[in-house]
């Protein structure tokens, strides 16, 4: 019969701060008789928590089992039926080869530790017999374990003075004080909850500017003091050194933890749903509301008075559940043209990366369901099931990495954030919306080359709206947000037209011979021009190529521009319109095009 022991284990580096143990291997021995005990005594506390040698690794007798912690300490130790095991008391080892949160390589040869003495109460499963054993393990021995691997920890919360409220997103360093100078331990930024977590060893308060050679602390740990930066680099708390020399905070062993408060407002919730960015551009800063088109250029893209198209991702997040209830959250977009609202949804929507989730999956064909990461998708169709179909292979095939979860919005464009989500819910592009699904495009109609556009297209000015709920089904529920961000939107192709009027002739082409002249006939429009310009090139010697017009005057330009061929080397030449629209996605811009005719001189 096998008999199997299941938990996690965790361990206390104050009392209101605790990490799983992470990376530990469990061992468990059959219990040892002392001698002038009989079974059912109490065991000698001596013998918990004791690090062993090698030759009382030796003597602890037949290992039963072992069992390594994932990386939220769990987990699950089997003991076979040839161990010989009859299901009664066991002695625990913790083997260690470094410690979680080390910041850096271990500074010592494993160790192996007597933990605990277990008389499990055993529960008949079809698997065999089982025993859930979790175990904390006290802030007096995890830290002298940790101390062991010279691993030393500053925990502790900031708090807001005077309404006791915890502050997140804050910058705290820590100091030691030194008698040559102070020692910088490290800096953490605080969470949700104002928790901060500081690692470091005592090399960052033992060395010395005249270190390696000299190597001083006073005492055996670090004198502490702060400093609490907003994310802004407002200083809001800095402690003199001196206040590392007071009791509380002198000579502060491997772990210490620490309440800070700070003289501010709270930052606003953090987890509110919210639409912040069209690509890399804001909604309210960067986008000017009266002619919707980009007033600044951001991160080398777009530029003041440029206007919009193709696949625009609409940034912002959207929490798994709603702040302060825990319900489901929901959220879609809908676009506003000619005041007619549409939701965002089928075929609008181009496929986004949304987010992560974790699932378990036979990532290297061993067996082993392992906590994998997949991702989120965002589509307009090919909904997928909750969770993938693991593949048809042969055993010890490696299944490789999961398909991408795809959702769907509904027929109103609802998308419900998926539960499994990691970072707390969506964060980042929320949808990609087609824009030139919503506005059209195609070439403009025109009237050939030196001739004026007789229907010139313009753009749309295109308002999005962002809407959460709870219910989607419940109207009463909906909330809008505020801001509404609207956009010229310009898909339609520019005007380029381009001609010689030597090849207007009937039967004339590249391969006809010219004369001492050349009219170049062309036409460039759009509503937004970023630049335009005509050219020649050719592998004529020696020869320059004319200065011929170009510009980023709006819509463009038409003409007939005359060249005079005289003195050119017999060669063939190449006349090039090219143009370029002042179109952005809000990550890229359009590229330059171009067309070109060629001509001979013979």
């Amino acid at each position: 019969m096998s008999y199997i022991i299941r938990g996690t284990l965790r361990g206390f580096l104050c009392s209101d701060c605790v990490e799983p143990l992470s990376g530990m291997t469990l061992r468990l021995y059959p219990i040892r008789q002392d001698p002038g005990t009989k079974p059912g005594d109490p065991e000698d506390p001596k013998r918990t928590f004791a690090v062993l040698d090698q030759d009382a690794v030796k003597a602890r007798g037949p290992l039963l089992g072992e069992g390594k912690t994932d990386e939220a300490g769990r987990f699950s130790i089997e003991i076979g039926d040839s161990r010989g095991y009859d299901g009664g008391a066991l002695e625990v080892d913790l083997y260690c080869g470094n410690v979680p949160h080390h910041p850096g390589p271990p500074r010592r040869d494993p160790v192996q530790v007597m933990m605990a003495v277990l008389r499990p109460e055993w529960s008949r499963e079809e698997k065999g017999e089982v025993f859930r054993w979790d175990h904390d393990v006290s802030y007096r021995l995890w830290c002298w374990l940790r101390g062991l691997f010279d691993a030393w920890v500053i925990c502790g919360h900031v708090r807001n003075c005077k309404t006791r409220e915890p502050l997140a997103g804050l910058k705290v360093s820590a100091f030691d004080v030194d008698w040559l100078q102070d020692d910088a331990l490290g800096n953490a930024v605080t969470g949700p909850d104002g928790h901060f977590r500081i690692d470091y060893t005592s090399a960052a308060f033992r060395t010395t500017i005249f270190s390696p050679l000299i190597n001083v602390e006073l005492t055996g740990g670090p004198d502490v003091y702060f400093r609490v930066e907003s994310s802004g680099g407002a200083v809001l708390l800095n402690e003199p050194s001196s206040r590392g020399r007071k009791p509380d905070r002198e000579n502060r062993g491997p772990c210490f933890c620490v309440d800070l408060c700070v003289d501010a407002d709270p930052p606003p919730p953090y987890d509110n749903p919210l639409f912040t960015n069209v690509g890399n551009f804001h909604i309210l800063a960067d986008i000017d509301s009266a002619t919707g088109l980009a007033n600044k250029t951001k991160l080398g893209v777009g530029g003041n008075g440029w206007g919009w198209f193709g696949d625009l991702k609409l940034r912002g997040y959207c929490p798994k559940t709603k702040p302060g209830t825990g319900e489901q959250m929901y959220y879609r977009f809908l676009y506003s043209r000619g005041g007619t609202e549409h939701p965002v949804t089928g075929g609008l929507l181009a496929d986004v990366l949304v987010g992560s989730r974790l699932i378990q999956w036979d990532l290297d064909g061993n067996g082993t369901m392992d906590w994998v990461f997949q991702d989120v998708i965002i589509s307009g169709a090919g909904a997928t099931a909750d969770l993938p179909t693991p593949p048809v292979v042969p055993p010890g095939t490696p299944w490789g990495a999961p398909p991408p979860h795809v959702v769907v919005p509904d027929a109103d464009g609802w998308i419900r954030v998926d539960p499994r989500a990691i970072d707390g819910g969506f964060y980042g592009p929320l949808v990609q919306l087609r824009s030139y699904v919503v506005v059209p495009v195609g070439p403009t109609p025109s009237n050939g080359p030196n001739a004026a556009v007789a229907d010139p297209k313009n753009g749309e000015l295109v308002t999005l709206i962002f809407e959460t709920t709870t219910d989607p089904a419940n109207a009463a529920l909906t909330e809008r947000q505020v801001a509404q961000p609207t956009l010229l939107v310009n898909n339609w192709e520019e005007v380029r037209e381009l001609n010689l009027l030597q090849f207007t002739a009937p039967g004339a082409n590249a391969c006809s011979k010219l004369g001492a002249d050349l009219n170049i006939l062309y036409t460039v429009d759009h509503q937004l021009i970023a630049e335009w310009a005509l050219g020649i090139s050719s592998a004529a010697s020696p020869w320059s190529a004319p200065v011929l017009p170009s510009g980023n005057t709006p819509r463009g330009q038409f003409g007939n521009q005359h060249v005079s061929l005289a003195g050119w080397p017999p060669c063939s030449y190449t006349v090039s319109l090219s143009s370029r629209r002042k179109l952005t996605n809000g990550e890229g811009n359009d590229d330059a095009n171009s067309s070109s005719l060629t001509f001979c001189i013979c």
